[in-house]
């Protein structure tokens, strides 16, 4: 089968530390036959053609000189509005170009499906593409595209939905979400997934530990530095979890436009000696600075379409806290493969962190459960399965519509 990607996130080279989840799944696909061309947003030293482990990768400028491109990458879309003028006097450009390239693109393959990740732009651009050529188009929304209140996006959510087959959600939070846009959607969960083979308690570094902050115990946050991560949340819990534990450290790796007010927070909090800002890191050395932490924590505030760094952290047997909002308790089962605490609330996170930290057989249990979760329902090739299973049946609605009486001119 063909298959036209369209996303606006995806490692712009090896060793990038912008998320993977587009190229796995399409590798998945690859995997199992099929033929994936992913069409991206260039961006200031990518190559505007490539194959990656045989999948077709082809980038559109949106903007010159490319040196000037702002809009996607180091963040995503909706952060790098906030923080750039730039981005916003790309936005129109790319518009532009992404509508003339992803049209361009369905007139040179001719593809038998197209998938979009995010509903906007994505979605958008894919369902007017495929709709002109009569192809069968799979949305897949990660969260944070369909929690937007903004009345244009709900309007243009709405639109992609109802010319969607069907719109993949990574978790019940999204979907209902996507309902409350499109109650006659047609949704399915096709969560975003990790390889459990590469994580484990086996790859702790001391050196890593080191490197986070030495501290006993070590806590560590993954992510993107975004407002609805909610960081300064878990900043803030730090002298409280001290109390209890005078040498907890916490690290922080990722990057976004809210570091500098992250840097802030704990200035003014005076913890400069107990957090540190690690900045991002390769993906193929996440699996390490996992393993060698003694909790992860996600403190997301409102939007969390799933939590992968959860997956990630329970595969290496590392325990987890997490807010209960969006998809996260897809992950953490309160008490059974984590803890849960109220959102935007330190003193709940400080409380369930102290908890965790404090119980050898709650953290043994949890991280045995989840680890089992994980390995279960999350990897990228039951994922890929998913995907498979959905487009072929889609294919093969498409091909008894397309031989039915009266179908023709």
């Amino acid at each position: 089968m063909r298959v036209l990607s369209i996303a606006t996130t995806h490692p712009r080279h090896a060793g990038d530390s912008e998320p993977a989840y587009v190229l796995e799944v399409n590798r998945g696909l690859a995997s199992l036959g099929h033929r994936i061309t992913t069409l991206l947003p260039h961006a200031p030293g990518a190559r505007l053609e490539e194959t990656v482990d045989g999948i077709e990768v082809r980038r559109f400028r949106y903007f010159l000189p490319p040196s000037r491109q702002r809009l996607c990458y180091n963040g995503g879309i909706l952060p790098n509005l906030r923080r750039s003028w730039m981005a916003w006097i790309n936005l129109p450009f790319f518009l532009a170009a992404q509508a003339a390239a992803v049209a361009r693109e369905v007139r040179r393959l001719s593809p038998d499906l197209v998938h979009c990740h995010w509903l906007i732009s994505s979605g958008l651009m894919g369902a007017l593409a495929a709709g002109a050529r009569n192809r069968p188009l799979v949305v897949s929304a990660h969260g944070s595209d369909v929690f937007l209140q903004n009345l244009l996006f709900q309007t243009a959510n709405r639109f992609v939905l109802e010319r969607a087959r069907v719109c993949t959600v990574n978790s019940a939070g999204t979907r209902t979400r996507v309902h409350n846009i499109d109650a006659n959607a047609r949704t399915e969960i096709v969560p975003m997934g990790i390889h459990p083979s590469l994580y484990g308690p086996h790859l702790a570094s001391v050196e890593v530990r080191r490197r986070m902050g030495g501290g006993q115990p070590q806590v560590l946050f993954i992510g993107r530095f975004s407002r609805h991560k909610g960081v300064g949340h878990l900043v803030r819990a730090m002298p409280e979890i001290a109390r209890t534990h005078p040498q907890a450290r916490l690290a922080l790796i990722g990057f976004g436009p809210e570091e500098a007010n992250i840097r802030r927070a704990v200035a003014e909090a005076g913890l400069e000696d107990r957090v540190r800002l690690v900045g991002p890191i390769p993906h193929s050395e996440v699996p390490v600075w996992l393993a060698s932490a003694d909790l992860v924590v996600l403190p997301s505030e409102k939007v969390e379409g799933l939590g992968v760094a959860l997956l990630e952290a329970l595969a290496s047997g590392t325990p987890v806290v997490g807010s209960r909002v969006g998809g996260i308790p897809d992950v953490i089962r309160d008490g059974v493969t984590g803890l849960l605490c109220a959102p935007a609330d330190p003193q709940d996170l400080a409380a369930k962190c102290t908890r965790l930290l404090g119980d050898e057989e709650l953290r043994r249990r949890t991280t045995e459960e989840g680890r089992k979760l994980v390995t279960q329902a999350f990897s990228w090739e039951r994922i890929a399965s998913r995907f498979d299973d959905i487009f072929r049946e889609l294919l093969e609605a498409q091909r008894l519509s397309d031989s039915s009486p009266g179908s023709g001119p």
